[in-house]
């Protein structure tokens, strides 16, 4: 399995987590809180390592590629992915729980939203970013990603409540 396999099947884990929240703003009841938070942070989570997982191994590639076409469009992709990003940040800052529960019709039009944003996102990194990975050279995954993605899945959590308070003295 190569290192491309494994982001691959990221890939298509966050279609399915992307999925599940859909599936969650267009139910008929609102879910409860809990289930609602533990999707956020599945699909938060995924979002997360697959962002990881494309500045480590994909963009490094594409950025080496002999095509200079193929290099503009990995830095176009690369410089969206942080737009995109800073959408759903705001989002999920717009939304936290609480505001969730007062408020759900309005969550879940903005979840409708988002993951329609995903989907045609995801289409076309497999449509016009990926068939250029077969003649980019092979090269490791960087060691650490230019972003820390993985900084903000702190504030997500907390956000959602999902690890309680440690009372211990440090």
């Amino acid at each position: 399995m190569s290192k491309l396999d494994i982001f691959f099947a990221e890939h298509r884990n966050l279609r399915e987590r992307t999925a599940e929240m859909e599936a969650l703003a267009t139910q008929s009841e609102q879910p409860t809180i809990a289930q609602l938070n533990d999707a956020r942070w599945r699909f938060t989570r995924t979002l997360l390592r697959t962002l990881t997982m494309k500045e480590r191994i994909v963009y490094p590639r594409l950025r080496l590629h002999p095509d200079p076409k193929a290099r503009e469009i990995a830095q176009r992709f690369s410089e969206s992915t942080a737009v995109d990003y800073e959408r759903f940040a705001n989002h999920t800052k717009r939304f936290p729980p609480d505001v969730v529960i007062g408020h759900w019709p309005a969550y879940a039009a903005a979840v409708r939203l988002r993951t329609a944003e995903m989907h045609e996102r995801m289409d076309r990194e497999e449509r016009e970013l990926f068939p250029l990975l077969e003649n980019a050279p092979e090269i490791d995954a960087l060691p650490i990603p230019e972003k820390n993605w993985a900084a903000d899945g702190w504030r997500v959590r907390d956000m959602l409540g999902l690890d309680p308070p440690d009372d211990r003295v440090a």
